[in-house]
């Protein structure tokens, strides 16, 4: 705090005590006293007015200092190494190929370099090499070696019968599939017959988009009849169901 602040913080303590006294005289009725100290008051403000600081100083927080990093440990010295090698690989990979994608044979990569073993990865897109072997030295990448891919194993030809033909192939059976779809529908198809019955319709249509391959058209027939559906026959789009 400067001179100037303090004879201003000064002069503010001079004017708070004469209005108090001011104060005191006036409730006395002490008019010449109190006369004196209204001129007081008078001079204390202009002392105060004349010592008022030019401008108010902002103290900056001292910014605190930066957590020392803690120094890294062989664990992720080892990560940081292994990362530089995938990314290495990939660059390598993509200089020969640059469209294929590579993946570790398997998971234990990492510490098969660590322990300087032998690395391997699966390579797609890679005009006919599937798998590589990564050449390295004192944990860089120095190469890759390509292996072709197997050649194809051979296609064996369907069994053939005791005569030595091919035995024919069964015919179908599309009867288990009729029922089964009636059994799924039967209760819808009576629900819209009565709606058909109630407007005055003589027939309803099941499109064959509802229904299964043409083929079990006959036997769905014939499970409806079963099911209590009289009459019912195949149309061009579908089955009938006569009301």
């Amino acid at each position: 705090m400067n001179q100037k602040e303090t004879k201003g913080r000064t002069a503010a303590d001079i004017l708070i005590l004469l209005g108090m006294l001011a104060l005191l005289s006036a409730i006395c009725r002490l008019w010449p006293l109190l006369l004196l100290m209204i001129l007081g008051i008078f001079v204390a403000a202009l002392r105060v007015l004349c010592n008022r600081p030019e401008k108010i100083e902002v103290l900056t927080p001292v910014p605190y200092l930066p957590e020392p990093k803690p120094n890294p440990t062989v664990k992720d010295l080892e990560q940081m190494a292994y990362s530089v090698m995938q990314t290495r690989i990939t660059e390598l990979v993509a200089l020969d190929y640059s469209e294929a994608r590579w993946i570790w044979e398997t998971p234990e990569a990492m510490q098969e370099f660590m322990t300087g073993g032998e690395v391997f990865i699966l390579l797609n897109r890679a005009g006919g090499y599937r798998r590589a072997k990564v050449l390295y030295q004192n944990l860089q990448v120095a190469g890759i070696d390509y292996y072709p891919d197997k050649e194809p194993e051979p296609v064996f030809s369907e069994p053939v019968g005791e005569d030595g033909l091919d035995e024919e192939p069964k015919e179908n059976n599309y009867e288990l599939l009729a029922f089964e779809w009636s059994e799924a529908h039967i209760l819808e198809l009576n629900e819209r017959c009565n709606e058909a019955i109630g407007q005055g319709k003589s027939e309803i249509l099941i499109p064959l988009e509802e229904l299964p391959s043409p083929e079990s058209w006959q036997d769905i027939c014939r499970e409806l009849e079963r099911a209590g559906l009289e009459r019912v026959k195949i149309v061009t789009d579908g089955i009938t169901i006569i009301l």
